[in-house]
């Protein structure tokens, strides 16, 4: 005969519930997983959960999502009430201008969090009709435990100190700054920052000085359809390993010495004050350009010149070709790796503008079309290669071309790379698909010698 077996010792878990044993620590760790909004659904489960959402690591809180200003704050200083012990590790902050019209709750919570011992602050406020949101408190400048500080469309006000001794990775993007030395004291006063990103207003003309002797990696993007005779970027951090620039607007790009080993990646044309113009009636004026800008270009290019790795747009491209005309390019010995967007008639310039990189490995050319024109325009006799750069002979090994192959103003590069490149091993390019020459197009690639016996064609 089976012996039935009560409910509680058939199963203990009916009797028992398991979570609800768990220490409030841990129960917060895992009411963290969740969204806040779920997480404070919880506090009806039960009576000892009511008040366990305020101990939680972790907020994320949005004006939108709460009826009114009211509530909004109600909410906020509960969670941030300075009594409490338990530590916070991050908060995200989103604010809407047009549910919040003053910001004067932040002080206070702030405070709170910083007592509290906050890891990550990330802070942003939206709004149509006014860009950037009230000045964030001086708390901020001055805490001894945050890690990562993420500010987006904010007012900062004078930094009239700063203590920011364990932040790692700070995101600045169009924040209204009082002054330049407000955010050259922010890097400053960071010794072990290693990640800043810098996203520029479009309507702001300051000089960006990055003094860092901990930082590794930057980016910095300023784009604007306006002109300024000031706006500059100084660069002085000898760790750096990463640095990327989209900067139209500043007249004066000035790097000091990078790591070896650096990667680059470059989008510049404010520095020669020019659009990238396309057809070549402008090329005397872009050598005009450069040359009365001769001085700046040259300290930017020997600053970058220990870089590893690069990555160029077309229009930078051409100030370094038309700079190289007037003045003796310096020799990037250790680039090994390098990306540049060109078009048919830049092709010119490629050999010698290799001869800079006597150890390069890897090319990467991104080929585009003048749209303007129709697509390639240039007679194929008109593009001419004038010599064999070092790297050819005996260093590069890849090379891979990223637009699809279509014309054969492309191919004639291609057969010059093929015929040249002693030590090539493997070279990619692409065929457009749905371009009725392909079968024509790869006939031609197919019977294309190469130099590298052990070179490898690869078409995608």
């Amino acid at each position: 005969m089976v012996r039935k077996l009560k409910a509680s010792q058939a199963c203990p878990t009916l009797t028992k519930d398991a979570i609800s044993q768990l220490p409030n620590d841990l129960t917060c760790q895992i009411l963290s997983l969740l969204s806040t909004k779920e997480a404070v659904k919880t506090s009806v489960l039960s009576t000892r959960w009511r008040h366990l959402w305020l101990s939680l690591p972790c907020l994320e809180l949005k004006s939108r999502e709460f009826l009114d200003l009211k509530n909004f704050t109600s909410f906020g200083d509960r969670f941030f009430d300075s009594t409490r012990v338990s530590c916070i590790q991050e908060v995200k902050l989103t604010i809407h201008k047009k549910d919040v019209s003053d910001g004067y709750f932040l002080t206070s919570w702030f405070d709170a969090a910083v007592k509290r011992k906050i890891q990550h602050l990330h802070v942003g406020s939206y709004s149509y009709a006014d860009r950037r949101f009230n000045k964030m408190p001086q708390r901020v400048y001055n805490c001894e435990t945050l890690v990562c500080l993420k500010l987006f469309q904010v007012t900062l006000s004078d930094a009239e100190f700063v203590s920011l001794p364990s932040l790692k990775t700070m995101h600045l993007e169009y924040i209204e700054f009082p002054n330049e030395a407000t955010f050259e004291t922010l890097v400053l006063c960071s010794p072990v920052l290693e990640c800043l990103k810098i996203v520029v207003a479009s309507d702001d003309e300051k000089v960006f000085r990055v003094h860092s002797r901990s930082l590794k990696r930057l980016t910095f993007e300023r784009v604007s359809p306006f002109l300024f005779d000031s706006a500059g970027v100084v660069i002085d951090a000898p760790r750096l390993c990463f640095l990327s620039i989209n900067d139209n607007i500043s007249k004066s790009v000035i790097i000091h010495k990078l790591e070896s080993n650096a990667v680059l990646q470059m989008s510049l044309l404010g520095i020669i004050c020019l659009e990238e113009f396309d057809d070549e009636f402008f090329d005397d004026i872009y050598e005009v350009i450069v040359s009365s800008k001769i001085s700046n270009i040259h300290k930017f290019l020997h600053g970058i010149s220990m870089a590893r790795s690069m990555k160029i747009c077309r229009g930078t491209l051409k100030i370094m070709c038309h700079y190289s005309k007037l003045e003796p390019f310096p020799q990037f010995s250790n680039m090994s790796y390098l990306d540049i967007t060109l078009y048919p008639r830049d092709f010119k310039w490629l050999p010698a503008f290799l001869e800079s990189f006597p150890n390069l490995k890897y090319l990467a050319l991104v080929m585009v079309c003048d749209d303007r024109k129709g697509g390639f325009s240039e007679d194929i006799d008109q593009v001419s290669f004038s010599s064999v750069p070092e790297c050819l002979l005996s260093s590069l090994e890849f090379v891979e071309l990223i637009a699809p192959v279509q014309y054969d103003v492309e191919l004639k590069l291609v057969k010059y790379l093929l015929k040249n490149s002693a030590v090539l091993e493997k070279l990619i390019l692409r065929l457009a698909s749905y371009n009725s020459r392909r079968d024509y197009m790869l006939k031609k690639l197919l019977k294309i010698p190469r130099v590298s016996t052990k070179c490898k064609v690869v078409i995608l």
